[in-house]
């Protein structure tokens, strides 16, 4: 046999095993159900928007924890599914779902930087729905959670605010004006006991620093403020000076406003 007829042999063995391989390789893999994609989609954006949220408060800050430690790690975006691309550009969009995702896909690689500006002027969701958060968030923001308030007077009979709540109505940089809420005061019943009335109060707050809580990555607002209270129920205790009226300074508690 020839040499030329041994290559021609070797070549047409290698071609007859390498043609199955190939034709394995270039199989159709079976495409997924509508029911598979829905839930694959379902779950990316359920994780999309869990790192929307992260991103939106981190994005392009350094975070810490509550010791002031830098935490390096950094979430990575979600990837959406592979499938997405070709049925956003290819096929009819009647699903609110893929409407979402299709929205989100058409400005992926603006998406970050319009998260970092929707931090500073919340109005829509990246899907182009209106922010119903934004609107609750907002609100949130006004309530205080209040405690630690005594008389602003001394000498003076001891009276103290133990808990309550407050709205403040205008904020204007640091201050709140007017801060109007309730809360529950202790006073002395005059026989070595004490008492416990509800008041209303009317003041003004300050607010004196930003904190991230343990266990808790929003950060929240520490203000101080002063109270005219109305102790509620004091007749004939001569325990306040005489006078339901008093002013209370206390702190406060609240969400922490975009400055």
């Amino acid at each position: 046999m020839t040499l030329a007829s041994v290559l021609i042999v070797v070549a047409s063995a290698v071609a007859a095993t390498a043609a199955p391989a190939r034709a394995q390789q270039h199989a159709v893999m079976p495409e997924q159900s509508a029911a598979e994609r829905s839930e694959e989609l379902a779950q990316w954006l359920k994780e999309y928007r869990a790192w929307e949220k992260w991103f939106e408060q981190w994005g392009n800050k350094v975070a810490k924890n509550f010791n002031s430690d830098v935490i390096w790690k950094r979430k990575d975006r979600p990837q959406p599914p592979a499938w997405l691309a070709e049925t956003c550009a290819n096929d009819p969009i009647i699903d609110e779902q893929l409407v979402t995702a299709c929205n989100i896909l058409l400005s992926w690689d603006e998406q970050p930087l319009q998260i970092i500006r929707r931090r500073d002027s919340p109005v829509t969701t990246s899907a182009g729905k209106p922010a119903d958060t934004v609107v609750k968030t907002s609100f949130f923001q006004h309530v205080h959670l209040t405690g630690m308030w005594t008389r602003a007077q001394y000498p003076a009979a001891p009276a103290y605010g133990i808990v309550g709540m407050q709205i403040g109505v205008l904020e204007i940089g640091r201050y709140t004006l007017p801060a109007t809420g309730v809360m529950l005061v202790m006073i002395s019943d005059g026989k070595g006991g004490h008492d416990w009335k509800p008041a209303t109060t009317l003041g003004f707050g300050f607010r004196l620093l930003d904190f991230v809580p343990p266990l808790r990555r929003a950060p929240l607002s520490l203000h101080i403020n002063i109270a005219r209270t109305h102790i509620v129920g004091l007749h004939d205790e001569p325990l306040v000076s005489q006078s339901a009226n008093v002013n209370f300074v206390g702190f406060s508690v609240s969400g922490r406003r975009r400055h």
